[in-house]
């Protein structure tokens, strides 16, 4: 093991540079390519057996000596947008030795660096372990639908493994779970009418507001690690014009969900609201639709890959509390679909995702990766 934090150690700078060009290459949703040939190279070149699959996915395999478990260390290729309000060039990968910054740096391409650079170092340290690794970084994370996120397919063709650390920017804070995120639609449906004599119709708006004061008395779920979900009304529409009396309007509101919660709980909740306040208004009228559905995932505590990555902690002389995290991520496929025990662990924060001027340490770069090195080492004893 000593061997393989050195190799760390002598990779780090070599890393850091992954990082910088990885951050040059846009890879905003749905335009993932660049960046996966580039991976597909730089992968091969260091001897790893790689594949990009009909989705666009990058995969990379470093066996061990000996027949055993896949250990599955999961990022994303893509990014959000570039967006506004840079102090310099989104894509400029700039180190100013403490950090690298642009987009992307810390969502997700910093865990990137460390996961290749970690099975870089077990394999150049000719280190003796059984099964294999397996880096794994699906196209279209960021996208609001389940059927077009990278992971999710690549579980529809049957990907399949043992165990994960999907290497989200947690702070290097080890986390056991992850909340999911609902979206409705919420409809309602009034009568038209000129503004001059409202009475004559039946004012969709008002219908509204005070469905969303309902949904505000909504009590959200508490879980030991992720904390309290949420229920957040986010975009309304409705109406034409103020002289007239809207006959529709439309609501999006988004549920994060912890362990125990999920899809149907909520919208049995939104039913009944809309019966509670048919029976005060009889003209009351709504429907609602779900329009995003992922689910939140939990890893037990005793699970082979929790044990191996406090140990993997202990390695470096730090001590491992266990946490969870309010976003959603790919361990909700992970662990729901293909039961893979999956734990969250990466560098960066993810205050810091989404925002211009997003930047990474590099310094959380470097431990992330020793932490990655000695998880496989303690995972495929």
């Amino acid at each position: 093991m000593n061997q393989v934090l050195k190799n760390v150690d002598q990779n780090t700078d070599e890393m850091i540079r992954l990082l910088s060009r990885m951050v040059q290459i846009e890879s905003v949703s749905g335009n993932e390519k660049q960046l996966a040939d580039f991976l597909m190279k730089y992968c091969t070149d260091l001897g790893f057996s790689c594949e990009i699959d009909r989705h666009g996915n990058f995969f990379a395999y470093v066996r061990g000596n000996r027949p055993g478990k896949r250990l599955i260390f999961n990022s994303h290729l893509d990014t959000v947008e570039l967006g506004e309000g840079w102090d310099d060039d989104p894509l400029s990968g700039k180190i100013d030795g403490e950090r690298v910054w642009g987009r992307g740096s810390t969502d997700c391409k910093a865990a990137i660096a460390a996961q290749i650079t970690a099975a870089r170092s077990v394999k150049e340290a000719g280190s003796d372990f059984a099964g294999e690794i397996c880096l794994m970084y699906p196209v279209e994370e960021e996208v609001q639908n389940v059927r077009r996120k990278g992971t999710w397919l690549a579980l529809q063709d049957g990907f399949t493994g043992d165990m994960a650390v999907n290497g989200e920017d947690t702070d290097l804070h080890v986390c056991l779970a992850c909340e999911g995120m609902l979206e409705v639609l919420i409809t309602t449906h009034g009568v038209g009418a000129h503004g001059a004599t409202p009475e004559q119709g039946k004012n969709a708006i008002l219908m509204m507001a005070r469905v969303a004061q309902e949904l505000e008395k909504i009590k959200p779920g508490v879980n030991k690690w992720t904390g309290s979900g949420s229920v957040n009304p986010g975009v309304i529409h409705g109406g034409v014009r103020s002289s007239v009396v809207p006959d529709t309007c439309t609501l999006k509101c988004s549920r994060f969900t912890v362990p125990g919660e999920n899809a149907d709980l909520f919208l049995s909740q939104i039913h009944e609201i809309f019966e509670r306040l048919k029976k005060e208004d009889p003209a009351f009228s709504a429907d609602v639709e779900l329009t995003y559905d992922s689910n939140p995932s939990i890893v037990d505590e005793d699970a082979d890959i929790v044990q191996a990555i406090i140990r993997a902690h202990e390695g470096i002389g730090k001590k491992c509390p266990l946490y969870g995290t309010p976003q959603h991520d790919d361990a909700d496929f992970l662990t729901n679909i293909a039961h893979i025990p999956t734990v969250l662990y990466g560098p960066g924060t993810g205050v810091l995702a989404h925002m211009p001027n997003e930047s990474v340490l590099i310094s959380e770069v470097k431990e992330a990766s020793k932490v990655y090195a000695l998880t496989v080492m303690e995972a495929l004893k």
